[in-house]
């Protein structure tokens, strides 16, 4: 039993510590898809960022380029001034504009630096872009050496015609750390998000493994509270059945003992052959009770158990004989209409005979003196019926469905079992019990039960 209950415990820790495992596992993968959302987000917002800054940097290159000053065929023309307030105006705009270039048949008329370079290291343009923006816009990637420090840069080269018809090319620069400018905002904006999200599924995710650790651990007591009652109504109902079913073995055994004591009492009329009848009699309703004893402790251990061949007719006689003291007491008679000695159903024994030794009670005590309860065995396709009929009051329609249920009885001495018990046991063999109108009056107890598959051979030829 010690064994049992730590295994028990065992196994319902174990179901927590699962439980809390997969609501972790569960929070894990959201936060593993939260980290691979925010790397696709920040990856997006790179791509935005160098597509903002190329197409700012193809507009300001666009703007300079339609400048007249830059078409102008005078080198000496006043407008460069003008010219070079408007470039460091766009540096102040736009701060990683590091220089903007003129050149007019392959000289150098104009040239902004927004920060000094050293000039021992010329700029490497080795690496082009391949891309052509716009048809006119030429796009190429340098090193500038600016200080000790090495600046990438992006340049914009765009040719245009002069006033008198030569040619010339404008170049702007910008720092390719204008990209990380871009996007810090919005990848700032995307890290805080993310942390925040984090959190928020971090806390919540604990919280839901609280309270799934709590609910499982709480519905584990309810359970046991549970399991507790009902081994205390399933033993009151056991303790009822047994009250019950030995209720009327004890009346049958009570009278054979009277009527004993009455043969023994009267040596001059003593019937030996009636007198080892009755001993018979209440050997067999000693034998009857012991197996009621076992019906109930199988009732208490519901395990699977093997069906018996039963011939219905020899038990339907076996509960008759049991109960025809009774009856012989009370003044009812009992018949029986047996149509085929030979119908065999699978069932167990013990079971099928409380159920009809039930049956037969609750006729009895529902009859006066001097009525007829029946007994028909018949069969009808591949089922065994047994009608028991009583000449009693009747079962109202309402009332037929209850009264198979659990503690529902109409006497006020009754335990409301017999009748449960009975269906229980029918069903048990496959069959069903119910009541049905007949039109003499009365109640008639149909029992349905299937035939062996050998009757239902011979039924069927």
């Amino acid at each position: 039993m010690n064994y049992m209950a730590a295994r028990s415990a065992y196994f319902r820790i174990s179901l927590t510590l699962i439980t809390a495992l997969l609501v972790c596992i569960i929070a894990m993968l959201a936060g593993t898809s939260l980290w691979l959302l925010r790397s696709m987000h920040k990856q997006l917002a790179h791509v935005t960022a160098t597509k903002a800054v190329l197409d700012q940097g193809k507009l300001i290159t666009t703007r300079l380029a339609d400048q007249p000053i830059v078409k102008s065929s005078s080198a000496d023309d006043p407008g460069w001034r003008q010219f070079s307030r408007m470039v460091n105006a766009l540096h102040t705009m736009e701060n990683g504009l590091q220089y903007v270039s003129v050149t007019k048949s392959g000289v150098t008329v104009f040239h902004e630096q927004m920060t000094s370079l050293d000039t021992s290291e010329a700029p490497d343009s080795s690496s082009n872009f391949p891309t052509n923006l716009t048809g006119q816009i030429n796009l190429s990637r340098k090193i500038l050496k600016v200080g000790k420090e090495t600046v990438p840069v992006v340049v914009f080269n765009v040719g245009f015609k002069r006033d008198d018809g030569s040619s010339g090319t404008i170049e702007v620069a910008l720092r390719k750390d204008a990209v990380g400018r871009e996007e810090e905002t919005a990848t700032t904006a995307i890290t805080s998000m993310f942390k925040v999200s984090l959190i928020t599924t971090v806390i919540s995710f604990g919280i839901c493994a609280v309270l799934v650790v709590w609910i499982m651990q709480r519905e584990m007591r309810r359970e046991k509270q549970r399991r507790e009652q009902e081994h205390l109504v399933f033993a009151g109902v056991l303790a009822n059945g047994i009250a019950h079913d030995f209720r009327n073995p004890m009346s049958s055994l009570r009278l054979d003992v009277q009527m004993i004591e009455k043969e023994v009492s009267s040596p001059n009329n003593r019937n030996p052959e009636k007198l080892s009848k009755l001993t018979q009699r209440v050997v067999n309703t000693m034998n009857r009770m012991d197996k009621v004893f076992q019906e109930f402790l199988y009732l208490s251990k519901p395990v699977p158990k093997a069906l018996d061949r039963i011939q219905l007719s020899g038990c339907i006689k076996d509960c008759v004989e049991m109960l025809a003291a009774g009856y012989e007491q009370a003044g009812v008679r009992i018949e029986q209409h047996i149509s085929d000695y030979n119908i065999e159903i699978m069932a167990d024994q013990t079971s099928l005979r409380r159920a009809i030794i039930n049956v037969l009670t609750n006729a009895l005590q529902f009859s006066k003196k001097g009525d007829t309860v029946s007994l028909r065995l018949t069969s009808q396709e591949n089922n065994a019926l047994l009608e028991i009929i009583d000449q009693g009051p009747g079962i109202p329609i309402s009332e037929r469905k209850k009264i198979f249920d659990m503690f529902v009885s109409s006497r006020p001495s009754g335990t409301g079992l017999g009748l449960f018990l009975a269906r229980t046991a029918v069903e048990r063999a496959g069959g069903n019990i119910k009541v049905i109108d007949i039109p003499a009056g009365g109640s008639c107890f149909r029992i349905t039960l299937p035939l062996t598959s050998e009757n239902k051979g011979d039924n069927a030829g």
